[in-house]
């Protein structure tokens, strides 16, 4: 009895169809479907924009694609100019290919490689969007690139923002690395980073969730904390909490020089223009024929010259106090700003001390609703007693 030929859906014997036809077949459901080609490997070139990422492990990868096959496909543009492939997507995987004996080559790709022919009319914004994108989906990147990788996106969408194509540059980019906003505004927070802690967050001394705290802190704080890592390896939430006070103390400081500097020029400014239209005055009483008498005119000039002279003497005052401000706000900035071991115990024991006061104005209500198992135990309205006398002398010392 003669055997049935296969005919299941999906399956083709070679009795039934040659392995040519087959992969003829295949070829044309790809290009119908997925614009989907096998490109020989000759017409593919490399894209000069896939530098960022590293290119090691080839040896290994052409190995797993011997046995394992390609599971995915490389991504390309094509060029008609020169009749060549651009990779978007595929770059180790081309290398891996490329690095086979050509009989390897031949048995894997008789017919090429499979490649998914992107359009040939997006833009070069988009191309490298496609390719971040691309790259970012099929490998385990460090920090380093990851922060590269939203540090570029930014710089593309803002180029495409200004142009009116998109509105949310943060929902563009967690679109394409498949993250979320939030986390892609730490990304861009955490750019704001000092060098020191940059190289901190890279090499994983602090994560991503510090870095955008850090980050939203001036140059000074962060030099604080990074004294403050170095010392201890990490930094505790009240330590922290106190330098962003110090931060926000200084940024408070900052504002009100800017706005007294700001009033003092302009007073400045008023009164060098007052003595100028005062000298100007005195000059045309001098010197343009007129019809008053000696002494009215003697009597006028001298009236204008003492009023001129006030207000050089106003000026003088205001250029004083412009140099006094400014010679201060230069000692400040000159100060050295690293943490000493005094700073980093003051900033622990106020720390400290802030943890301490929290917690007893988070109990003080837990006590008040208690006050009538605090009167029916004796232990307890004693230990209250204590606390109320330590609290008093507490009081009474910082009064003093």
């Amino acid at each position: 009895m003669a055997k049935k030929k296969d005919f299941h859906v999906g399956r083709t014997t070679n009795a039934t169809l040659n392995a040519a036809g087959g992969q003829r077949l295949q070829q044309l459901k790809a290009q119908t479907q997925y614009n989907f080609k096998f490109i020989e490997k000759d017409k593919i070139i490399s894209n000069p924009k896939n530098e960022m990422y590293t290119q090691d492990g080839i040896a290994a990868l052409k190995e797993s694609i011997l046995v394992n096959g390609l599971r995915h496909n490389l991504s390309v543009l094509y060029n008609a100019d020169t009749d060549t492939y651009r990779l978007i997507s595929g770059e180790r995987r081309y290398h891996a290919i490329c690095a086979m004996t050509e009989t390897e080559y031949n048995n894997m790709f008789p017919s090429g490689i499979p490649c998914k022919v992107e359009p040939a009319d997006i833009s070069e914004i988009d191309e490298e969007i496609m390719l971040i994108s691309a790259n970012h989906d099929v490998r385990e990147s460090s920090m380093e690139v990851k922060r590269w990788e939203v540090s570029r996106l930014k710089e593309l969408y803002e180029t495409k923002k200004i142009s009116g194509e998109i509105k949310n540059i943060n929902a563009e980019i967690a679109k394409q690395l498949n993250i979320s906003e939030r986390q892609a505004r730490k990304y861009t927070t955490a750019e704001k980073l000092i060098p020191e802690l940059s190289e901190l967050l890279n090499a994983n001394g602090i994560d991503l969730n510090e870095a955008d705290k850090f980050g939203r802190l001036d140059e000074d704080a962060q030099k604080s904390i990074l004294h403050i890592i170095q010392l201890n390896g990490s930094v505790n939430n009240e330590e922290y909490q106190t330098i962003k006070k110090m931060s926000e103390d200084n940024a408070k400081a900052a504002k009100s020089y800017k706005s007294e500097l700001d009033k003092t020029s302009q007073k400045l400014e008023q009164q060098q223009q007052l003595v100028e239209s005062l000298q100007q005055q005195i000059s045309d009483l001098q010197n343009l024929p007129h019809e008053k008498t000696k002494e009215d005119l003697q009597s006028e000039i001298t009236f204008i010259s003492n009023a001129k002279q006030k207000a050089e003497a106003e000026v003088s005052k205001l250029l004083n106090k412009i140099d006094k401000m400014q010679e201060e706000q230069k000692l400040k900035s000159q100060k050295n700003i690293a943490v000493s071991d005094a700073d980093l115990k003051r900033i622990s024991a106020q720390a400290k001390t802030e943890q301490a006061l929290m917690q007893i104005e988070n109990n003080f209500t837990i006590l008040k609703n208690n006050q009538t198992t605090i009167l029916q135990n004796v232990d307890l309205k004693t230990r209250v007693a204590i606390l109320k006398e330590r609290i008093e002398a507490l009081a009474n010392t910082l009064e003093l």
